[in-house]
């Protein structure tokens, strides 16, 4: 009887391992989880302050390119012809 009460011994501690274990992972579930909402705030606003850097730079572009054309038209219209004639070639050779 004697092996009988150990083994059922053995299986209760199993049991509590196992519902250690249990608790254990829904314990780290809910830290991940929680670490997933923080990390994912913290790349939305780093990806909110790139895309502003991006917008910045983008309009600063355009207003440079913008005054060049106003200086020089006929410059400028060429350049996009030659463009355009080029890309006519090549698209025309495939």
């Amino acid at each position: 009887m004697s092996k009988s009460k150990n083994t059922y011994t053995e299986i209760d501690h199993i049991r509590e391992d196992l519902d250690s274990l249990r608790n254990n992972v829904v314990e780290l579930t809910r830290h991940m989880k929680k670490d997933g909402h923080a990390q994912a705030a913290q790349l939305r606003s780093s990806m909110s302050e790139r895309l502003e850097q991006v917008q910045k730079s983008g309009r600063m572009q355009y207003a440079q390119l913008e005054g060049r054309v106003k200086e020089k038209p006929g410059q400028t219209l060429a350049m996009a012809f030659g463009a355009g004639l080029l890309a006519s070639m090549l698209i025309r050779r495939r």
